[in-house]
């Protein structure tokens, strides 16, 4: 069939073995080397005919770390059906310099002249190879990372079943992963919102988009095995991967949040009403003099007819004197002093129907977190008849 260069005698058969993509090389099947084709030669960096006649094992070396020996395993994938001899498996292969690299290798026999032959198929899966044990490693990462998040993570199927949760979604809710995968995701849910959710999460998966703030449009309640329901803030992803449809969610607990929100607001609206309903004139100025906030009894002593806010507290038209006999200059370096740190006092007088009006007036810087002055706080109180 062949002669010792490895070149068949059937040029047609010749033309075929040196246009296939893939190293093929032909054995009997008590290893010895028969024919390679081009790609076998470029594969191993062997001309043909150092490889004729030598053994299958100079280039699928035995495997320490396999029991079973090259050529037995040829013999036993070649006796497969059909449907088994068409599986590459993978095998450790090395060229002439000693260069090891790994082939996915598959095997069928076949009769050539009344001669039982192997036709053993190899293809380079060192780039493959790489890209798994990249695609490995960073699915490594990714999931350590997952389960040392802060944040609880979970991920549904298309059918809202849960299929992942990390140990901070089993802190949060109080359920271990056990009891929850393949649970829907309703589960976690107050009874009230189940319909509602599902709803918004079906209605995602059909959007266009790729993820989404799921608290920006309603409220996104949980529900612990306590029975606690609790806020959360919540952002949905979605990626569709072989044919099937994965949501994955990342959910923070923001009841704390909310809490010290809401004492910040309770705590604004005290201040607010204190500084608007005080009897004394009270204005809060920024460091350069101009109004950020005046109360009523504030605003009470300027003529009126004119905004308040936004202007240099010197240029307000004040009760009962011209501009220019009111002590602009004496007010605006004593804010000016206020805006470096120093506090002040002085009086003035205003009049309201041709009365006197003795007004004290004091100045306290204040200081922000960094220390710089933020603000300066103008108090006016009038003294008594």
């Amino acid at each position: 069939m062949s002669d010792r260069t490895g070149v068949m005698d059937t040029p047609f058969h010749e033309a075929v073995l040196a246009g296939l993509p893939d190293a093929v090389i032909v054995s009997s099947p008590q290893g010895e080397i028969v024919l390679v084709n081009r790609a076998t030669e470029a594969l191993f960096g062997y001309p043909a005919s150092a490889l004729v006649g030598q053994s299958i094992l100079t280039l699928l070396p035995p495997d320490p770390d396999r029991r079973a020996d090259p050529v037995r395993w040829l013999a036993r994938w070649a006796a497969e059906p059909d449907l088994q001899q068409s599986r590459f498996l993978d095998l450790v292969a090395r060229r002439r310099d000693g260069h090891e690299l790994h082939v996915g290798v598959r095997v069928r026999s076949g009769t050539v002249e009344g001669r039982e032959l192997y036709f053993i198929t190899v293809q380079d899966n060192t780039e493959r190879r790489r890209e798994q044990v990249a695609a490995n490693a960073a699915s490594l990462r990714a999931a350590r990372i997952l389960m040392v998040a802060e944040d609880a993570i979970l991920s549904i199927d298309s059918e809202q079943k849960i299929i992942f949760v990390n140990p901070a979604a089993e802190r949060m809710f109080g359920y271990s992963a056990d009891e929850v995968l393949g649970q829907a995701l309703t589960m976690l849910v107050p009874e009230a919102a189940r319909s509602a959710h599902a709803g918004q999460v079906e209605a995602f998966g059909a959007s266009r988009q790729a993820s989404r703030m799921m608290s920006e449009r309603s409220q996104v309640l949980g529900c612990r095995r306590t029975g606690e329901v609790f806020p959360l803030e919540a952002t949905i992803t979605k990626v569709q991967a072989a044919g099937s449809l994965t949501y994955t969610a990342h959910l923070r607990d923001v009841t704390e949040r909310n809490r010290a929100r809401d004492q910040l607001q309770e705590t604004e609206r005290r201040i607010r009403a204190v500084f608007d309903h005080a009897t004394d004139a009270l204005a809060l100025l920024a460091p350069d003099g101009s109004v950020l906030e005046i109360n009523q009894a504030g605003a009470a002593l300027s003529k009126g007819g004119e905004t308040l806010v936004g202007r240099p507290l010197w240029k307000i038209q004040w009760l009962g004197a011209p501009q220019a006999e009111v002590d602009t200059e004496r007010l605006q370096a004593a804010i000016h002093a206020a805006a470096m740190g120093q506090a002040g006092k002085f009086d003035a007088t205003l009049s309201r129907d041709g009365i006197p009006m003795p007004l004290a007036v004091h100045l306290t810087p204040i200081s922000g977190s960094n220390g710089h002055i933020s603000y300066v706080l103008v108090e006016g109180r009038l003294a008594k008849a």
